[in-house]
């Protein structure tokens, strides 16, 4: 009940008349209401689509198909910069002069 009185009490002024000073408006017409509200973005909604599906339509290049073989190189999205050859290169680690010293934040793990 209190929401319907809080929402009711809100919108009291959108019932408010137009300003004295403000011509009266036309009614609109349905054609003009289809045109603008729904013509229009159902017009731009297609174009968008076509625009950004056109370059995968137009490619004459053979692309990946679901179930084919994968015919280019390897790739691995966040791998070393070198590539598989560099992943499998072991690091040198140097022998330090102090062989109690330890790794860790703190050097005492």
């Amino acid at each position: 009940m209190l929401p319907a009185v809080v929402a009711l009490t809100v919108s009291g002024p959108a019932l408010a008349a137009p300003p004295e000073g403000w011509a009266p408006t036309e009614p609109v017409s349905p054609l003009s209401f289809l045109l603008v509200l729904v013509l229009i973005p159902g017009a731009l909604f297609v174009v968008i689509s076509l625009l950004s599906a056109l370059p995968g339509m137009v490619r004459a290049e053979q692309t990946y198909q679901p179930g084919l073989a994968w015919r280019n190189e390897p790739e691995w999205f966040g791998g070393p910069r070198g590539g598989l050859d560099k992943a499998d290169e072991q690091p040198q680690i140097e022998a330090s002069a102090d062989a109690t010293q330890r790794g860790g934040a703190s050097a005492r793990w």
